[in-house]
């Protein structure tokens, strides 16, 4: 699987993610399409830096898509008080 390597590819990956973990998409991106106002995320650099989807409420849950490896510039990612599991 090749890396992203634009903001849009990035956003992409976080909506399939998002989708995956039972998040609504109005909850996440705040109703916006600048990925830098969504919910948890941090963009630096023109890429997507940070996820911190942390103590969501109402809790996430399912899998951790494979596809979160692709976010190249991601350094940090923030899950915890959520119940997820990854595939295969």
């Amino acid at each position: 699987m090749p890396a992203n390597t634009t903001l849009a590819q990035d956003q992409a990956t976080l909506l399939k993610l998002w989708a995956a973990m039972g998040g609504a998409k109005q909850t996440l991106t705040n109703g916006s399409d600048d990925v830098s106002r969504w919910l948890g995320i941090t963009v630096r650099g023109g890429r997507v830096t940070k996820i911190d989807w942390c103590e969501c409420k109402p809790p996430l849950s399912g899998i951790i898509s494979k596809e979160i490896g692709n976010m190249s510039e991601l350094y940090y990612l923030g899950l915890d008080d959520n119940a997820y599991w990854g595939n295969s």
